[in-house]
């Protein structure tokens, strides 16, 4: 992606926060410039802004925003740490679980996929328009099975044949079992939606598998100063 659709697609996410009242971290949109020594916590749990579209060049289309507001400490492969670890000179605990904000525009999806490592995951629609899942339960990497699907809702089960997919509304909780692959998508035409998802803590380099596509990434074409700071992209502090 280009620098400027990766900034614009984060300001839109912050003018959707803006919009329904959902409060980010005040260094949401600082300006890389503003992490120094000081937010080296932040550095090294891998805060911040994360924009995918998954390789598919088609971000409108394919493609979310993620705000991540608590990462375990993780080792040079990704795995979250298994003890207390310190970093920089700072303690850090072992945290079993990580939370994130996902911004999804109106007319995106993102993608069948599932999870082995992240046991569970319990995503709530903060706010906007409805949220659509499709479920499948995984059958190898590469494969789904044709088993009926049982899913929670606020704690309520419904059961839904292989395939089959669930609308969820604003200030509803949908708890996705790692091995139950889903699509998420967006109407056209209508409000963007927030997410806030918790779950068990997991390998994000190596635990999002999808049975149908294989994501790719390239670097970012430059053709403006970058306004935002992304989480992988937080540099040595000195």
């Amino acid at each position: 992606m280009k620098r400027s659709e990766i900034d614009a697609a984060i300001e839109r996410a912050i003018g959707n926060a803006e919009k329904f009242g959902v409060a980010l971290p005040k260094w949401a949109d600082w300006h890389p410039r503003q992490f120094d020594s000081t937010t080296d916590g932040i550095r090294h749990q891998k805060l911040g802004w994360k924009v995918v579209d998954f390789g598919a060049g088609d971000f409108p289309n394919c493609g979310l925003v993620i705000f991540a507001l608590c990462s375990p400490i993780a080792d040079d492969c990704g795995a979250p740490a298994t003890r207390p670890k310190t970093v920089g000179g700072r303690d850090y605990p072992v945290t079993g679980f990580s939370r994130k904000y996902l911004f999804v525009q109106a007319g995106q999806t993102e993608p069948h996929h599932f999870h082995r490592q992240k046991a569970r995951k319990e995503v709530t629609v903060v706010a906007g328009a409805p949220v659509r899942f499709e479920l499948a339960w995984a059958d190898g990497d590469t494969t789904l099975s044709d088993k009926d699907v049982d899913v929670q809702v606020d704690g309520i089960w419904h059961h839904l044949p292989a395939g089959g997919s669930i609308v969820v509304a604003a200030g509803e909780t949908i708890t996705l079992p790692g091995e139950l692959s889903h699509i998420i998508s967006v109407p056209e035409g209508g409000e963007d939606t927030i997410m806030l998802e918790t779950s068990t803590a997991n390998n994000d380099k190596s635990d999002n598998i999808f049975p149908f596509m294989t994501p790719t990434s390239a670097p970012v074409a430059e053709d403006v100063k970058a306004r935002y700071q992304l989480l992988d992209e937080h540099g040595a502090t000195v």
